[in-house]
């Protein structure tokens, strides 16, 4: 099947661990025997994964929610602070101290309108009136030189950009501007949809035999548990029909298609020389097809086995996972294992993936220890390879009065970035039930040259929530989408050039060509 078999392979394995999350309530009415209490406990472990994340970031997503439903104006402030001895000797330290950048933002995100204005006054040279807006139709952008919007309506995008480039360009493009108000998480019909589908057919396809449990005590950590052995065991064949028939069944869902090239259309905008959704999705469906005629081509001479351990509240407390998988000749192995400690106030994964083969061993791990405090939560997490520590994030969130504190630590390895090296953010925000402000300080240690005190940089937002967002320009419109390129050349070079002439010559003491 080979590298492409292989993404297609992966690709699949984790839509199942996504689809698996919301299956829980469907698997809460099975019966009591191995298989179910198998999915049950996997279905479990990761429901309790992301409900350990949304209670660290409740607010945010709340006020995420909420944003996404109203019309919300915000303003985004921007300084620096700079002491470092290379900025000063080329004069740029007292204007980055005395600069400061602010966006206006507006966003209406049911209704399809964005707007943005931007204000800088750098060292005493003020910019200001850039403005631009996009809408489900159009999109619009003045400059502080010319009084009009120059807009592209969406219905004139792709030829205008192939106007602009016909060497990347065919104006044929796929470009629709109420993408840009789209997000990449599934709605609720989509996740009904294939939780209804795909977790059905979880359930229906691995065979009941290949499901046992037993009882076996284990030490995790500095305790004995009394843990429910559950075990799953695929031979090659199982595993060859599970996967044929899961790719034949995605290849030919035409809902899955409509999903997949929706989530495209998401990713790949503002990327011209990403595929079209339709033919990204009709590559992947081309794609699945060609995986299961050719799914024996990948081999599982081992098969596979995963076994996990539960506790007497169904927590999955230990894990081994193993298989192996031949690609053109060559085998490789790959095996998962891991404990996860629980207690009241603390929750602590320690993870281990070894991969393997004729020329080589690698293994990645990363510790999760999440702790809650009386006021919040202390988490630290260390990513690995190899034994040795890639990064650790430290992060500390606190309620303190009416604001939420939360202050994170990434150490990077030297090997990573060549010395060690630190980036601390600290922040305190404020979420009311139609408002947010927050302020956030970011800056980097080395140890060495780069402390807090050579640079910081300042962020500080201010978000409202407003009957609606207005659209600007109105009447006031140069509509350049519909221009051709001699147009084009006209207008930025007769009316546009001269104005920004003037306007940096008013500004900046010498005019200069657009």
């Amino acid at each position: 099947m080979g590298k492409k078999g292989l993404t297609i392979l992966g690709v699949s394995v984790g839509v199942i661990a996504v689809l698996a999350v919301g299956a829980y309530i469907l698997f809460q009415t099975m019966v009591n025997n191995p298989k179910n209490n198998y999915l049950m406990a996997e279905l479990d472990d990761v429901e309790g994964t992301f409900e350990l994340f949304e209670e660290r970031f409740e607010s945010e997503l709340d006020w995420y929610e909420y944003a996404e439903q109203n019309a919300i104006e915000s303003t985004l402030g921007i300084t620096a602070e700079t002491n470092d001895p290379s900025f000063q000797e080329m004069g740029l330290d007292q204007m980055i101290n005395n600069s400061n950048i602010d966006l206006a933002i507006g966003q209406d995100m049911a209704n399809e309108v964005s707007t943005m204005g931007l204000n800088a006054d750098i060292a005493g040279l003020t910019i200001s009136d850039v403005n631009a807006y996009i809408t489900g139709e159009k999109a619009g952008l003045t400059l502080p030189f010319i009084e009009e919007y120059m807009v592209v309506n969406e219905a004139d995008a792709a030829t205008f950009l192939n106007t602009l480039d016909p060497a990347t360009f065919t104006g044929e493009e796929e470009i629709d501007y109420s993408m840009f108000f789209e997000t990449s998480a599934l709605t609720e019909t989509q996740r009904e949809y294939l939780i209804d589908e795909y977790a059905t057919f979880i359930r229906e396809n691995l065979p009941d035999d290949a499901f046992e449990s037993e009882s076996e005590e284990i030490t995790v950590g500095e305790n004995t548990v009394n843990a429910d052995k559950l075990t799953m065991t695929l031979t090659e064949e199982q595993i060859h029909t599970f996967l044929k028939d899961l790719f034949n069944k995605m290849a030919e869902d035409e809902e899955l298609a409509n999903i997949i090239e929706t989530q495209m259309m998401a990713a790949n905008l503002g990327n011209p020389e990403a595929p079209s959704a339709e033919n990204a999705a009709t590559e992947f469906n081309n794609s699945l097809k060609e995986a299961a005629e050719n799914i024996e081509d990948v081999g599982f001479p081992e098969g596979l086995t995963s076994v996990v351990w539960t506790d007497g509240d169904d927590n999955i407390i230990q894990r081994d996972f193993d298989t192996s998988i031949t690609v053109d000749g060559s085998t490789g192995q790959v095996a998962v294992d891991g404990v996860t400690e629980i207690t009241e106030d603390s929750t602590v994964f320690n993870y281990d993936m070894a991969f393997s083969d004729e020329t080589m061993e690698s293994v990645i791990g990363y510790t999760a220890d999440l702790n809650e405090t009386e006021s919040g939560y202390e988490d630290v997490i260390t990513l690995r390879a190899d034994s040795e520590d890639l990064f650790v994030i430290n992060s500390v969130k606190t309620d303190e009065e009416d604001s939420e504190v939360w202050n994170v630590d990434i150490n990077f390895n030297e090997q990573l970035t060549g010395s060690p090296l630190t980036l601390f953010m600290e922040s305190s925000s404020v979420y009311n039930e139609d408002q947010a402000t927050g302020d956030m300080t970011l800056y980097a240690d080395d140890g060495v040259s780069v402390t807090r005190d050579t640079f910081v940089l300042n962020l500080t937002s201010d978000s409202q929530t407003v009957s609606e967002i207005e659209v600007p320009g109105g009447d006031n419109e140069k509509n350049i989408g519909q221009m051709s390129m001699e147009e084009l050349d006209a207008y930025f070079n007769d009316e546009v050039s001269p104005q920004f002439e003037e306007w940096m010559n008013e500004n900046f003491g010498a005019p200069s060509g657009f």
